[in-house]
């Protein structure tokens, strides 16, 4: 069963591969087909999928058989010429021309023809159809199938009389001041010249005075595979050549982002910037997380430029650096920077369109990197990485459910090291950049794989461990509240971005303006506010009930304030695989244009790699994909419900307890599964036809 655990997903991984190459086993050549669209909801269609219908002669292709029914009962309805503008059909009047991408389109005015040609790319986005309604009503029948089926076999796996891992401990309160890493111990003891980092400016509950070392264990476990036994992993991760050369690429692409952005042409239907950055980049990290960790920081173009800004070296270690190496300011050392910035994002992301605007998201790319290069010229060591970074903050998160972790592989060989060089740094490789003691890594939160301590440790103790999905977030750990409100922000927005996309949006937005008399923006500003705030109340509510009915038969009382914090982090895996599931439309149906965008990335007509003529249709047919998307939304809910389960044991060590704490949670977890398949059943405004 360990094993399954750890092979579990490339399983998935696999399925994924085998829908997408049966979607496109019988596409023909994109050059012998050129660009097809279905008539009725103007999405791009690929052949291979074969839902066509012949009017006049002529073939036209759908997407779904849903699209092939409405044309066939009024094709004149979808063939009559109409204003792109009004969409109010053509008559015999004298029109308007307007030439987008190469195709004359007619405006029936020349107010219309004008308005058209301000955004072009704004009349070419087209609804997907969301999960048919049976396959909407059966998901919620799994859900609720699977919710009871695992709870009560969970609740049976545990006994009456709780195990040693299960045994109540007793609730702390330490004091900011107290909670440190033991690399800033190590620091703050005159080992290593860097100034100390306290923890954060809170007091926050922790289940024990004595966190539970579980690295021995981990790295001997059965479920945990050393990627480092690969000779040329190792060779690799050893290496600090390798990972420049990986930086240089990714910071030369990063480069051009921002290149094409602020000079380009500004349609994005013809500049690299938001197609790489929006649907690629953004969609593919999430991917990552999950297989790799944190591997995005170990190329990441803003902190390899930073770091090369800062050390004058592009490779080499270099003792010297124009840092003056302040300490971060005590008062924002913890995440709220980097949760601020990441609501912030959002915000501007929809309320003002940024991802159809190139320049717009080429100042975002510089204003980040702006923050990082004046972070390591101000503050020691990589301090904004570790607290103000909102891409490396929503990455630690969602990486205590990820596929792989760095970890010693002996602790009593770390402590028997009296050099700490994972911590004071070696002859060849840089200390902890984020006030790190490896030896004690608990969690992949704030570790950003960069592989120095594996480099430093001179007794070969380190290790690059696959395991399985989820092991950070059922170990006890040290819960923080900037953690758990994080996490749950991360639920409600992404459930944002969802509905954002949905009829249902709009229409909220203009009740909100019409009851209020505001303008656009406040209207989107206090909607989004109700969105994201409304869950984290209801969310509260649910904590309330679940300590009350806990303690009834709880061995030890905790506080509510301990409630909240732990039982957010379960939220996360419902939240990482409903990302997941959105995002796949993003990236199956729009990702394929960078083929061609990438031979032609500011919008010159250019053809540098004798791709951009070709026209890649979407990657996965919708029957496919909203099977795919369900079971995503499944596998979330399982994992949620198991973390929820370990979390209910550790904090009642009464199965009793634990079991009566959880309904409420799991009424929760079930409400905002079938919220997120609620979600997936909405037809959705995509950006394929402007990008």
């Amino acid at each position: 069963m360990k094993r399954f655990h750890l092979l579990f997903p490339y399983l998935l991984l696999g399925v994924l591969s085998v829908a997408i190459a049966l979607t496109n086993m019988d596409a023909t050549s994109s050059s012998s087909t050129g660009r097809l669209v279905d008539v009725v909801c103007s999405m791009e269609v690929n052949k291979g999928w074969d839902i066509h219908a012949d009017h006049n002669d002529q073939r036209y292709y759908f997407c779904t058989t849903q699209c092939r029914d409405q044309f066939v009962a009024t094709p004149s309805k979808f063939l009559t010429a109409s204003c792109m503008v009004c969409e109010l059909p053509l008559s015999d009047q004298p029109t308007f021309p307007a030439t987008y991408l190469g195709q004359t389109y007619q405006l029936c005015s020349q107010a219309h023809r004008s308005t058209f040609k301000q955004d072009p790319a704004a009349y070419f986005m087209h609804s997907m159809w969301g999960i048919p309604s049976w396959l909407y009503y059966v998901s919620i029948a799994i859900v609720l199938i699977v919710s009871f089926g695992v709870f009560d076999w969970l609740s049976r796996k545990t006994t009456t009389t709780p195990d040693k891992e299960a045994a109540p401990k007793k609730s702390v309160h330490i004091p900011a001041s107290e909670i440190v890493g033991e690399g800033e111990r190590l620091a703050q003891s005159g080992m290593i010249g860097a100034s100390p980092v306290a923890a954060i400016n809170l007091s926050l509950p922790v289940l024990s005075a004595q966190a539970i070392n579980m690295v021995g264990a981990n790295a001997q476990a059965k479920d945990r595979f050393d990627l480092l036994s690969l000779s040329w992993i190792r060779f690799a991760v050893r290496s600090r050549i390798f990972r420049s050369i990986c930086q240089a690429i990714v910071v030369a692409l990063f480069l051009l982002t921002i290149a094409a952005g602020l000079f380009g042409n500004q349609n994005p239907a013809l500049n690299i910037a938001p197609i790489l950055t929006w649907t690629i980049w953004w969609a593919l990290l999430i991917v990552l997380i999950m297989y790799a960790g944190k591997a995005w920081c170990y190329v990441c173009p803003w902190d390899a430029i930073a770091g090369w800004i800062e050390k004058l070296s592009i490779w080499k270690k270099s003792e010297d650096g124009l840092s003056l190496r302040l300490k971060w300011p005590r008062v924002v050392r913890n995440i709220a920077i980097a949760t601020l910035m990441f609501v912030g994002l959002t915000w501007i992301e929809l309320g003002f369109g940024v991802t159809m605007k190139p320049r717009i998201t080429a100042y975002l790319a510089i204003g980040m990197l702006l923050m990082t290069v004046v972070s390591a010229l101000v503050f020691d060591r990589k301090s904004f990485c570790r607290y103000g970074c909102l891409v490396g903050r929503v990455s630690g998160l969602y990486a205590l459910f990820a596929g792989v972790e760095v970890r010693s592989k002996d602790s009593g060989v770390c402590k028997s090291c009296h050099t700490k060089e994972c911590v004071t740094g070696s002859e060849s490789a840089y200390g902890c950049p984020t006030f790190l003691y490896p030896g004690k890594i608990e969690s992949n939160t704030y570790c950003i794989q960069c592989m120095e301590c594996v480099q430093a440790c001179p007794h070969d103790n380190l290790s690059l461990n696959l395991r399985p999905w989820g092991s950070d977030l059922v170990n006890e750990g040290k819960p923080r509240a900037d953690e758990a409100y994080l996490a749950l922000l991360m639920l409600t927005l992404a459930a944002f971005h969802g509905i954002t996309m949905t009829p249902v949006w709009q229409q909220l937005v203009d009740a909100i303006r019409e009851s209020v008399d505001v303008g656009r923006i406040l209207g989107f500003s206090l909607g989004m506010g109700m969105l994201i705030l409304g869950p984290i109340a209801i969310y509260a509510v649910l904590v309330g009930i679940s300590k009350s009915l806990g303690d009834a038969h709880a061995v030890q009382s905790f506080t509510y304030r301990d409630y909240f914090i732990r039982y957010a982090y379960a939220m996360l895996p419902i939240a990482l695989f409903y990302h997941i599931a959105h995002n796949l439309e993003h990236l199956l149906m729009e990702g394929p244009k960078i083929i061609a965008i990438i031979s032609d990335p500011f919008g010159w007509k250019w053809n540098l790699f004798g791709t951009a003529g070709w026209v890649i249709p979407p990657l996965i047919a919708l029957d496919k994909l909203w099977i795919v998307q369900v079971f995503m939304v499944l596998v979330g809910h399982v994992y949620s419900l198991w973390v929820a389960q370990k979390i209910s044991l550790r904090i009642f060590g009464s199965s009793q307890s634990a079991f009566r704490s959880q309904l409420p949670m799991l009424a929760g977890m079930i409400a905002f599964s079938v919220f997120s398949l609620w979600l997936l059943k909405q037809p959705m405004e995509m950006r394929t036809s402007a990008m």
